[in-house]
């Protein structure tokens, strides 16, 4: 009742200041080298990437015998700075030159590693793709990416890579070696086409000169803001993949603005799960490094088991979640506490980062009960860029954190960044306390789509470059920001057709509906329709009654369903872990036929 009641408050509140807040100014250093080489230069005989998936004498010619301990390869900063300058040396043996493009369709793992950290020193722009696009039913979208991206050198896993490539760059009537480089990880062997050169011959080319060491790093270090340190792709669940080319300045502030979040305390051992090609996955690996920390690189994405292994063998210290992780990550570790081995020692992590999909309280309340010992927070991120927020509740208990309803805010407005909450119909910023499209002016944002897709998503005003999210957000009266999610995903009640504030948005229904299932999902069908896991022992009348009496006779349902009822036995998720709606969608329709 408690929680009903503040929420009820909560909409009767709505401020008279608009919803929009400037969070000052950031300093913003011009290199990500610059960054980087802190961590080299703290700790340079500490640990700087493990991987978990690879033997301790992996490349053990490259960079020697390992002087640790480790069950599986683990090198120091000083490793990866020297691999990176040979692997640097080779490439412009080789006739690559800095300021151009290098595609990586290769795996997690130290060589992707050493590349990322090549790629800053030799100012490449970084593109990093899904190696499932090597499969041969993927080759119109791998061409047109390889068009779209056109890059100088281009790095596969094996000789199938390497060959599914070629006949790609055929199709574009472009020749290895004359206009492309390319790169396997793998020795070459008999099938490997020719024209393709491995990444330990590039490693173990004669080393640069003293000078043109010192030359290269001194260019390092003063690159060029508006160069383009990389470019990813965009889940593609609202539409076909975009390209985001993110400027070396924005690189940079997210490194200066999420300085709160990976610091010497927690970095010691953080774990990444997310493939490279996942926007999150070289942010996490470059804040890691900015702070003298150890990247924990596993080798297959996300995988509940992985993690929990990853903490008991490596210690983790710092672990990335989405919501969907959380119940999966829960899962396994309640199987292993009811196995012989009992339940693992999770101690060792001291920050659990929950984002990319609505976070309730109820899923910081788990994250607490699985991480007892972790601080619990709150990020936001997008590929278009990040930055935008600061948690202001670090070290907080949940309980005291104030939530819309069930659903965590993502933050305050931080420095560097412009927040406002717009509203549509009126062509203006919202007031506090209304709903309104989110859209965020910020140094580390993406200035347009590549090849200028979407291009309505940016706009000037007043010299300032915004862009529209695409999310239902709104800013209470002290400046905290809540998102409601994707505005594509609003149920339009009666009456409701052109306002925001009159629209349906699953996720406060989704987090009202958590006390029933651990996991729930609300789509369109005619109004909102809610699948649960479970109905928990309630019926159908009094779930419809709960939400009601929660949020309103807005928010009735449409109707109510389990997995079970629809003929599944789990949520289908993506890539990130995120419930993929249409299929849940397409099962409700298909059960209401029935």
């Amino acid at each position: 009742m408690d929680r009903l009641c503040s929420f009820i408050r909560f909409k009767c509140c709505s401020s008279r200041q608009p919803a929009e807040i400037d969070g000052g100014l950031l300093h913003n250093e011009p290199s990500v080298f610059l960054h980087i080489e802190r961590g080299l230069r703290q700790n340079p005989h500490g640990l700087a990437v493990i991987s978990t998936h690879q033997p301790p004498r992996h490349l053990s010619s490259l960079v020697g015998d390992a002087s640790h301990d480790e069950p599986c390869l683990a090198w120091t900063y000083t490793q990866l700075h020297r691999a990176a300058l040979r692997v640097a040396g080779g490439l412009l043996a080789h006739g690559a030159r800095s300021n151009s493009t290098m595609l990586l369709l290769v795996p997690n793992g130290v060589e992707y590693a050493v590349l990322l950290w090549m790629a800053v020193i030799l100012r490449l722009t970084i593109v990093c793709l899904d190696p499932g696009l090597l499969d041969a039913s993927k080759q119109d979208e791998l061409r047109d990416l390889i068009d779209l991206t056109k890059p100088s050198i281009v790095v596969v896993q094996d000789e199938a890579g390497a060959g599914a490539v070629t006949r790609t760059l055929t199709s574009l009537n472009q020749i290895l070696d004359q206009d492309i480089l390319g790169i396997t990880l793998t020795k070459p062997e008999s099938n490997t086409p020719p024209a393709w050169t491995s990444f330990l011959t590039l490693a173990t080319s004669p080393a640069l000169s003293p000078p043109a060491t010192a030359s290269l790093l001194s260019a390092a270090r003063a690159d060029n803001p508006n160069r383009t340190h990389s470019i990813m792709f965009t889940s593609g669940t609202s539409g076909r993949p975009k390209g985001c080319p993110l400027r070396v300045s924005g690189m940079t502030h997210v490194l200066h603005s999420q300085s709160w979040l990976l610091n010497t305390e927690n970095s010691t051992r953080a774990l990444q799960q997310a493939h490279n090609s996942r926007g999150i996955a070289p942010a996490q690996t470059l804040q890691t490094w900015r702070a003298g920390g150890a990247v924990v690189m596993t080798g297959n994405g996300f995988d509940a088991g992985d993690l929990v292994e990853s903490v008991r063998r490596q210690r983790v210290s710092f672990v990335v979640l989405t919501p969907a992780m959380v119940h999966a990550a829960e899962g396994e570790m309640d199987a292993r506490s009811s196995s012989v081995s009992g339940r693992v020692d999770v101690d060792c992590v001291k920050t659990v980062q929950v984002g990319g999909d609505a976070v309730t309280r109820e899923i910081l309340e788990r994250c607490c009960r699985i991480f007892p010992s972790a601080n619990v927070v709150v990020n936001h991120g997008m590929t278009e860029g990040g930055g935008a927020f600061h948690w202001p509740f670090s070290g907080r208990k949940v309980r005291k954190i104030p939530f819309y309803g069930e659903m965590s805010p993502v933050g305050c407005v931080a420095a560097g960044a412009i927040v406002r909450i717009w509203d549509l119909e009126r062509k203006t910023v919202c007031r506090r306390g209304q709903l309104g499209q989110l859209h965020v002016c910020c140094g580390s944002t993406i200035p347009e789509y590549l090849n200028g897709v979407s291009a309505e998503s940016f706009y000037e005003e007043g010299g300032r470059r915004w862009f529209d999210t695409g999310d239902v957000a709104m800013m209470d009266r002290k400046g905290l920001v809540f998102i409601l999610g994707r505005r594509k995903d609003m149920i339009r009640t009666k009456g409701s057709a052109k306002s925001t504030a009159k629209g349906v948005m699953p996720a406060p229904v989704e987090s009202c509906l958590e006390r029933f299932a651990s996991q729930t999902c609300v789509v369109n069908v005619d109004g909102p329709f809610a699948v649960l896991e479970s109905f928990s022992g309630r019926s159908e009348a009094q779930i419809r009654r709960h939400v009601v009496r929660s949020l309103g006779k807005q928010y009735t349902l449409r109707g109510v369903a389990s997995l079970q009822q629809l003929g599944m036995s789990t949520f289908p998720v993506n890539a990130t872990h995120k419930i993929i709606r249409t299929e849940v969608q397409a099962a409700v329709l298909k059960y209401l036929q029935l």
